[in-house]
């Protein structure tokens, strides 16, 4: 797929007519000449595609991919459909080490209906292998559906407000014909201190011989302060997922989730969760990327054992687009929108609408991460804020990294997050800040 402006468009039409009037000049030499003597015929067969890609497949068979890789771009884009060519284009993007990338391209080969099944099987074999080489060599070199991923994390830090709390001085009450300032003490104002967080990663992954995949992921959270101790939070998360091979070109996929979370303030949440819906991947040769995008729905349901008049049912759609590109450089877009119903009819501010949107991108060096949220409430919040105001929130979450890797399978970290939350009820505008350092091992 090539997103192009109106006046690119029109240069790679000229473009193609001009190779048109090449291909007169360009006589393609055998595939057994010499690649030297074939590279000086580059300036007369430079536009025709048929020749690059020979070109590309020579390089790869020397284990020359980056330079492949620049020959078969350019072929496909004088000839999109060139099957050859794609699959030389992700042999490229493998041996250059970008695993994902040539997966992804594969995926678009094997949906194209014209393809014979027993290549079809051969591509969904290679995909598996590719699979198998990202996640590491099977033990004794053998070969199998399964992929195993394990990581943990150990971040030290600082927060300028670990139990989340607004900075307030005093409240306003509203009763009937007057106003009350409550004085706060300083013990309800935002507590810093530092943490120390460790996260434990399990992935497995299991792809069928049609192509086929599930996935499970296991995450385990633990935080501690020695400064602020009501704010200690435990979280696990488990998720399931199954995404097809893209066939047609459009597949369904679905998940199924659990969370849960836990304070020593007293805070007890769970949510379980499904979701459903399309997903396709594209590739976009002007920045040399491979992206996919999905949208479904989702379903939850939230659980406050602790406060159980503030659980409720969520609703919503989501979508993603993401995209990976040759060097080694990802960024991804989600946007949700839904709604909230109270499980019970009395919860404040009844009904809430959410919606969100996060982008995330990453380098091998820097990562970014910003989200912004929005909910709305349907009914007053309650009769002593602002005299039953409808509350409204939005909130703003940035997260930045510089990383560095300090062995094989270990990654060094400096970062620092900010969330800002708000509000037109003030009991409900908090922020915080905090630099960090982080170890995460991966094997």
């Amino acid at each position: 797929m090539l997103h192009t402006s109106t006046n690119q468009l029109a240069i790679f039409i000229a473009t193609v007519f001009i190779a048109g009037a090449a291909h007169s000049t360009c006589v393609i030499p055998p595939f057994d000449t010499p690649l030297e003597d074939q590279l000086a015929l580059l300036p007369e067969c430079q536009r025709n595609a048929a020749y690059l890609a020979q070109i590309g497949r020579l390089l790869n068979a020397q284990r020359r991919y980056l330079d492949a890789l620049d020959h078969l771009e350019r072929a496909l884009m004088f000839d999109p459909d060139l099957q050859g060519a794609q699959l030389d284009y992700a042999i490229a993007l493998a041996g250059s080490g970008d695993l994902l990338s040539a997966r992804q391209l594969l995926d678009t080969i094997i949906a194209q209906p014209d393809l014979s099944p027993e290549m079809r099987q051969t591509l969904v074999q290679t995909q598996q292998r590719m699979a198998q080489q990202a996640a590491g060599a099977a033990p004794d070199g053998a070969e199998g559906p399964f992929t195993l991923h394990l990581g943990a994390n150990i971040r030290s830090g600082q927060d300028s407000n670990l139990l989340g709390a607004p900075s307030l001085s005093s409240l306003e009450l509203t009763f009937p014909g007057e106003v009350v300032v409550l004085p706060l003490t300083d013990s309800n104002n935002p507590r810093p201190g530092a943490y120390t967080r460790a996260d434990a990663k399990l992935e497995l992954g299991y792809q069928t011989a049609a192509g086929n995949r599930w996935d499970l992921a296991a995450n385990l959270m633990q935080r501690n302060s020695a400064a602020v101790p009501e704010s200690d939070t435990r979280q696990s998360e488990l998720v399931l997922e199954y995404n097809p091979t893209l066939a047609n070109g459009w597949a369904t996929y679905a998940s199924a989730s659990r969370v849960q979370l836990s304070t020593e303030s007293g805070t007890q949440y769970a949510s379980q969760g499904v979701a459903v819906g399309l997903q396709s991947s594209a590739v976009v040769l002007e920045s040399r990327s491979l992206c996919s995008a999905r949208g479904g729905v989702e379903w939850q349901t939230r659980q406050l054992a602790s406060n159980p008049i503030l659980s409720g049912h969520y609703t919503g759609l989501a979508a993603l687009w993401s995209c990976s590109t040759a060097g080694g450089g990802q960024w991804q877009v989600f946007a949700k929108t839904g709604q909230d119903r109270p499980t019970e009819p009395d919860r404040p501010g009844g009904d809430q609408n959410v919606a969100s949107v996060r982008a995330v991108a990453s380098t091998a060096a820097l990562l970014l991460d910003l989200e912004l949220s929005h909910t709305h409430d349907t009914v007053g919040y309650s009769a002593l804020l602002d005299n039953s105001a409808v509350r409204h929130t939005s909130r703003f979450n940035a997260r930045v990294e510089y990383q560095r890797p300090l062995g094989a399978k270990v990654l060094g970290t400096l970062g620092a997050e900010w969330s800002y939350q708000d509000s037109n009820l003030p009991l409900f505008r908090v922020r915080s800040w905090g630099p960090y350092a982080a170890v995460k091992l991966v094997w």
